[in-house]
């Protein structure tokens, strides 16, 4: 036997190697959600986070209150601003 392997050998290699690299990146995701979890609590709990619904598309985003933490108004849902903008706004008429 030369010890180079066969063709199906390097491909039963390869789909392990994927399957346990899809185990890791799963492993690593719940974990990330986790903490993500976690923290979104205790800053809810603090009184430093606020939750905005979308004015556009009605999704409902939290995002933290926090020094040094620049948050923008764009929506990471539908890409418009989170709130509804009208030339009233700009002129300072009202309706």
């Amino acid at each position: 036997m030369s010890g180079k392997m066969t063709t199906k050998q390097l491909q039963q290699r390869l789909d392990t190697m994927e399957s346990e690299f899809h185990g890791f990146g799963n492993a690593a995701a719940t974990e990330l959600m986790k903490h993500n979890q976690l923290i979104y609590g205790l800053l809810s709990d603090l009184g430093k986070l606020e939750t905005i619904k979308c004015e556009n598309c009605g999704e409902e985003i939290s995002r933290p209150i926090l020094k040094g933490i620049e948050n923008t108004d764009e929506c990471p849902s539908c890409g418009k601003s989170l709130f509804a903008v009208t030339l009233d706004d700009f002129t300072g008429e009202e309706e």
